[in-house]
């Protein structure tokens, strides 16, 4: 049997350097990992373009096989759309998913008063104008001061989370991500924002793919209950794997590790 391939997919605002949050290489000497940086891939292209770009990046680099998509927070709303796409391309029956903290459609229920971010999704979703507006402000505070940032996002850390926000490493690693994301890479943020917000539920039934949703019990940024209506949306070919006490990133922590045991 061939070896998983696999592509990661961060979060947003996120990069991949997210995978050095579960180990200090991050896993970067593996010759069958693909960790693209959305933030700075094609900020040229439009949504559906670029998912379309990604795609085909994916194949060129895997182009027999089976591939493991492994996406965190905003990232299992891109496994899910590359995911179709793969599989309009013929590659359907190659595929696994690994959804870590993953935000799921937001028409699947009214989760944005129970999300910390859901003002900001609620912002890009009513308002895209004043959502670009806001993303701007964000990114000079990125890069100027991102410890003050990293202070206003992680002041109602949640579960291990909390334990978390508290540790250098973590504060340098998340710090260095959200200049990235907010500063650099705005464009990148912004698409898939835009994208999430106005994503069609039905198109995640379509998907054929066995489904793994890893989500934390505590998570306040995604909370476990929209992984649990991914499930309930498509009853078969899925599993949850709950992690009591675990929020957003520390759930991040905990399956790496396990969905990369293969990996050298």
């Amino acid at each position: 049997m061939a070896a998983d391939q696999f592509v990661y997919l961060h979060g947003q605002p996120g990069s991949p350097v997210e995978l050095t949050l579960a180990r200090p290489d991050g896993w970067t000497a593996a010759a069958t990992l693909f960790a693209p940086d959305r933030a700075l891939d094609r900020p040229d292209l439009a949504l559906e373009p670029y998912l379309d770009h990604l795609a085909a990046s994916i194949l060129r680099r895997y182009p027999e096989g089976p591939i493991r998509l492994v996406g965190f927070s905003l990232g299992g709303y891109v496994a899910t759309e590359i995911a179709l796409r793969l599989a309009e391309r013929g590659r359907g029956d190659d595929l696994n998913l690994d959804l870590i903290s993953t935000a799921a459609p937001l028409g699947y229920g009214d989760f944005l008063p129970h999300m910390a971010g859901g003002r900001v999704f609620a912002l890009a979703r009513a308002q895209p104008w004043l959502f670009n507006l806001m993303t701007r402000v964000q990114g000079g505070l990125a890069a100027l001061a991102p410890k003050t940032l990293f202070g206003q996002i992680f002041a109602g850390a949640a579960g291990a989370d909390a334990e978390l926000a508290l540790d250098p490493a973590f504060q340098a690693s998340l710090q260095r991500i959200i200049a990235h994301s907010l500063a650099k890479g705005a464009r990148g943020y912004r698409r898939d924002i835009g994208g999430y917000v106005v994503q069609t539920p039905e198109l995640l039934v379509t998907l054929r793919a066995p489904i793994t949703l890893w989500c934390g019990e505590a998570d306040t940024w995604a909370p476990s209950g929209m992984s649990h209506a991914i499930a309930e949306a498509r009853p078969e070919s899925r599993r949850v794997r709950s992690i009591p006490g675990h929020s957003h990133y520390s759930t991040l922590t905990v399956a790496l590790p396990e969905i990369f045991r293969d990996l050298a």
